[in-house]
């Protein structure tokens, strides 16, 4: 019995161009702080440390923590200097990144018919970013003032996407066993790994990245439309 359903954020409930989105969020970054550093080296070092995120494992380091403890050794300003600057990039100048997403109606319309229902909700977006960045996503998406129970953000998660521990967090904290949890995703690695741990996946395939050495299946796939349709019933042919 499905009680839990997992969304992720970018390609699924906010369609976009994976690809596209991240070049001009690198273009806007690197140029809002080219006063500072020169924007290939700065591209470097935010790569560098998020990398570094992506491959801890210290359950006890946050992934902020962990981007921090890699950047800052590699720039020349503090921590609390690069803080309030990226805080004021956030406000700013993110949110002009708008355009380079599709929002479609059927996100809201899903996320509201699964909460009617009862279902808990989990925001399991990579967790690669700052609670303000993925608040602007989801308002984006028109999902910010939805009942989630979760939603994954650097501050506050230990591992990233596609690190099984990830989702063993959000199984913890949602104090559910995996079979009773889906996983919505457009990601056939980072998504589909939930498989591992005994959780339902539903691939989501209108903007669908396959690089095409994944091992694993999806227990349904289809549009997002499909997805709410699937929803409607109840999953059924899921359980």
């Amino acid at each position: 019995m499905i009680k839990a359903v997992l969304f992720d954020l970018d390609g699924t409930l906010l369609p976009m161009e994976t690809d596209v989105f991240t070049n001009e969020y690198f273009k806007l970054l690197t140029g809002d702080f080219k006063d500072h550093y020169p924007p290939e080296d700065f591209k470097k070092y935010i790569w560098q440390a998020t990398t570094a995120m992506i491959k801890d494992n210290r359950k006890e380091a946050t992934n902020e923590q962990v981007f921090m403890e890699t950047f800052i050794p590699l720039i020349n300003h503090t921590q609390e200097e690069m803080m309030a600057m990226f805080d004021s990039f956030y406000s700013n100048k993110f949110p002009k990144l708008h355009r380079f997403t599709s929002p479609t109606p059927l996100a809201r319309k899903t996320v509201s018919l699964l909460a009617e229902k009862g279902y808990k909700l989990v925001l399991a977006t990579n967790p690669i970013f700052p609670m303000a960045a993925t608040k602007a996503r989801m308002r984006w998406a028109g999902i910010d003032d939805l009942p989630w129970e979760i939603i994954t953000t650097y501050e506050h998660s230990h591992f990233c996407k596609p690190n099984i521990n990830y989702y063993t967090e959000i199984l913890d904290q949602l104090q559910i066993e995996p079979h009773e949890a889906l996983m919505v995703g457009n990601d056939t690695i980072e998504d589909l790994v939930t498989s591992k741990l005994g959780m339902k996946t539903y691939l989501v395939t209108d903007c669908l990245i396959d690089r095409g050495d994944s091992p694993f299946k999806p227990d349904a796939s289809g549009t997002l439309e499909d997805f709410y349709h699937l929803a409607k019933n109840n999953f059924k042919g899921i359980h």
